[in-house]
């Protein structure tokens, strides 16, 4: 039996639209409703990608950086190079 890897589980807020393990998504709406969504990392695309390295900031991170469209996301667990590879924006950037 092959041994394979699991995608790390993201959470993911903010608005504007996403591709998220081909499934597009609109931000604003899941946010809204239910203030966020956790998924697991196959593939992300999204116009712009805020990586929030911290619980606490990311649950306030909306209060602070007004970008739209903007998603922000989260891990528990540290996001490597790997995972880094299948996020897919022509803007990321760190908090």
């Amino acid at each position: 039996m092959q041994n394979k890897t699991r995608p790390k589980v993201v959470l993911l807020k903010g608005n504007g639209p996403i591709i998220i393990n081909s499934e597009m998504m609109e931000l604003i709406t899941i946010t809204l409703s239910h203030g966020l969504v956790g998924l697991p990392l196959e593939e992300l695309r999204a116009e712009k990608v805020i990586i929030v390295k911290d619980l606490n900031a990311f649950w306030d991170v909306h209060k602070t950086v007004k970008a739209k469209p903007a998603c922000f996301v989260y891990s528990y667990d540290e996001l490597e190079e790997e995972d880094l590879k299948k996020i897919h924006s022509d803007d990321i950037s760190y908090i």
